[in-house]
C-alpha cells in the first residue's frame, strides 16, 4: 500500500507540474493571475456571498421546480433570511433576519389531499424526485461555472472578467464541494439529499412521518386527509417495532392525537407495545419528551387516570436538565391543566410562556401560537378515586378503683 501510495503521489505530482508548465508556456496562468490582480480585496467578500447565494438559489430552485413539474403546488420558496410564500391572495415576500442560523434553505411544498394508497405512494415518489433533483441541478450548475472559467480563461482578454469568473468559480466550485458532501450525511435530526432521497424510497416509517408533517401546510385540510393518514399511522405502528427515533416519534405522535383529540378507538396491538415502552429514553429530547406528555393523555383519555397521573410523576423524575427550562415549564403545566391535576388558565393565557421550539420558522405560513393553543383544551374530566378504609381500633381501658 505504501509504494502504491508513492506512487500515485509521484502521478499527481507530475500532473500539476505538467498542467502548470503548460499553462504558463501559452500564456494562460499570466491571464488567470492577472485577472486576480485586478480585484480589491474588499470584493473577495462580496463575490463570496455572491456565490452563496447564487449556488444556494439553484440548489433550492431545484426543489422548488421539481416539484412544480410533477404537479404539486408550492407554499414557499426560503433562501437563507429571504422568504417567498404563497397566500390566498397570491405570493408576498419578506425578510426574517433570525433564519441566517439555518445557514441554507428551504422548500415548502402543497401536497394536497392524500386519500389512499395510490396517493400516498404517488406522493411519495414525487417527493424522492424532488429530493434527488436539487443535487443533481448543483452539479450540473458547478459543470457549467467551470466550463465558463476555461473558455473565459482561454480566450477572453478582459482582465477584469477573467479575475471576476476566476474567484467566482472557485468560491462556487469550493461551496458546491460542500453541498455535495452534506448530501451525503446524517443524524437524528437532520438528512442529507443523498440520505433522504434513499430514505423516501424504502422507509415507510420516513415516508409517512415526513408527508404527514408537510401536510400541515396544505391549502386543503381536508379531513379525509387527516383520517387516512392516522388509519397508516395505526396500521404501520402494528407492524413495525418502536425506535426512539424522530421520525418513529412523530408517526406515535399522529397517532396518539387521533385517539386524544378526534376520538379514535385505541388499537390493542399498540396498546400493548406502549405498554413495554422504556418513557427514560424519551425525556432526554424535545420531540421525545412531548411524546411522553402525549402518552399521559392517551391513558387520560382511555380514563386510566392512575396510569397517566403516574407516568406524569415519573417524567419529572427523569426529564433532562439539559433541555430548554422554557420547554420542561410549558408541557408541565399544560398537562397539569389539561389533566386536571392544576389548573393554569393564567400561564396559559401569555404566549410568552409558550415554548414553540423550531415553529417560529414558518410563522411566514402559519401561526404557531395559535396552533399549540388548540391543545391547551382540557380533556373530559375522569373521576380518580380509591376506596379508603379506616379500621378502628379496639381500646382496651383497665379501670381500677
Amino acid at each position: 500500500m505504501k509504494k502504491r501510495g508513492w506512487l500515485y503521489f509521484l502521478i499527481l505530482a507530475f500532473f500539476i507540474g505538467y498542467s502548470y508548465t503548460a499553462l504558463v508556456y501559452n500564456g494562460i496562468w499570466f491571464k488567470f493571475t492577472d485577472g486576480l490582480k485586478t480585484i480589491h480585496f474588499l470584493l473577495y467578500f462580496v463575490w463570496f456571498f455572491l456565490a452563496f447565494f447564487v449556488s444556494l438559489t439553484i440548489h433550492e430552485l431545484g426543489h422548488f421546480f421539481a416539484f412544480l413539474f410533477q404537479g404539486i403546488k408550492l407554499r414557499a420558496l426560503y433562501i437563507t433570511i429571504f422568504v417567498f410564500y404563497k397566500t390566498d391572495q397570491g405570493w408576498r415576500f419578506t425578510i426574517k433576519p433570525k433564519l441566517w442560523v439555518l445557514l441554507g434553505g428551504l422548500v415548502v411544498p402543497d401536497l394536497g389531499a392524500i386519500q389512499s394508497e395510490e396517493d400516498l405512494k404517488d406522493t411519495h415518489q414525487k417527493f424522492a424526485k424532488a429530493l434527488l433533483a436539487a443535487p443533481i441541478v448543483t452539479c450540473v450548475f458547478l459543470f457549467l461555472v467551470i466550463l465558463t472559467f476555461f473558455l473565459s480563461i482561454i480566450f477572453s482578454t478582459n482582465d477584469a472578467w477573467n479575475g471576476f469568473i476566476s474567484i467566482f468559480t472557485i468560491y462556487t466550485t469550493l461551496l458546491s464541494a460542500l453541498y455535495i458532501y452534506s448530501f451525503t450525511l446524517s443524524n437524528p435530526m437532520f438528512y442529507g439529499d443523498f440520505v433522504a432521497y434513499k430514505k423516501m424510497k424504502e422507509d415507510p416509517i420516513f415516508q409517512l412521518a415526513q408527508i404527514t408533517q408537510y401536510t400541515m401546510f396544505s391549502s386543503d385540510d381536508s379531513d379525509e386527509t387527516t383520517e387516512f393518514l392516522w388509519e397508516k399511522a395505526r396500521s404501520t405502528l402494528t407492524t413495525v417495532p418502536f425506535r426512539n427515533s424522530i421520525f418513529h416519534t412523530m408517526v406515535l405522535t399522529n397517532y396518539l392525537d387521533g385517539v386524544i383529540r378526534l376520538d379514535k378507538d385505541a388499537d390493542p396491538q399498540i396498546d400493548k407495545k406502549l405498554k413495554h415502552l422504556q418513557i427514560a429514553a424519551y425525556t432526554r429530547s424535545e420531540q421525545g419528551l412531548m411524546l411522553a406528555y402525549d402518552l399521559c393523555y392517551y391513558y387520560y383519555k382511555q380514563k386510566n387516570v392512575e396510569k397517566a397521573y403516574q407516568l406524569y410523576e415519573e417524567i419529572q423524575k427523569r426529564v433532562s436538565k439539559k433541555l430548554d427550562p422554557k420547554l420542561r415549564s410549558y408541557y408541565q403545566k399544560k398537562s397539569m391543566h389539561v389533566m386536571h391535576i392544576e389548573y393554569q388558565d393564567e400561564f396559559l393565557d401569555n404566549k410568552d410562556n409558550y415554548y414553540i421550539g423550531n415553529s417560529w420558522i414558518f410563522e411566514a405560513l402559519m401561526d404557531p401560537y395559535e396552533t399549540l393553543k388548540e391543545y391547551h383544551e382540557k380533556l373530559p374530566f375522569v373521576e380518580y378515586s380509591v376506596p379508603v378504609k379506616f379500621e378502628e381500633e379496639a381500646i382496651l381501658t383497665n379501670t381500677s378503683i
